[in-house]
């Protein structure tokens, strides 16, 4: 059993749907994808995506869109891409920006709902 050395702990989720925008889009048109939320912790949050994420995208900055599930509201994270596997699973951390607050109040109704 491997032990988990990470700094946050990873809260799970199976019924957060994403969808995520690549900002500034490519030349040629918005890429937009969805997927469900499979982990999220303080620093980051995993997807997993419904298509996989095309290869040519350039370094950018994402936009993840959430819907809360129990109170409905819209919750936007910006980030970027840690990592990308081959089963269209995506690691997003989060950018800076988001104050430590806002992310508590997001990981305390994403676990309260479980």
């Amino acid at each position: 059993m491997q032990l988990d050395k990470r700094k946050y702990p990873r809260y799970t989720s199976s019924d957060l749907f994403a969808v995520i925008t690549i900002s500034p889009p490519p030349p040629d048109a918005l890429i937009s994808l969805e997927g469900v939320v499979l982990d999220m912790s303080h620093k980051g949050i995993k997807i997993k995506l419904n298509s996989a994420m095309p290869d040519d995208i350039p370094t950018s900055k994402i936009l993840i869109n959430i819907v809360m599930p129990q109170s409905g509201l819209p919750v936007k994270i910006h980030g970027f891409i840690r990592h990308l596997s081959d089963d269209s699973e995506c690691g997003i951390n989060y950018h800076e920006d988001h104050c430590e607050n806002e992310l508590n109040n997001l990981l305390f109704e994403c676990i309260k709902t479980h």
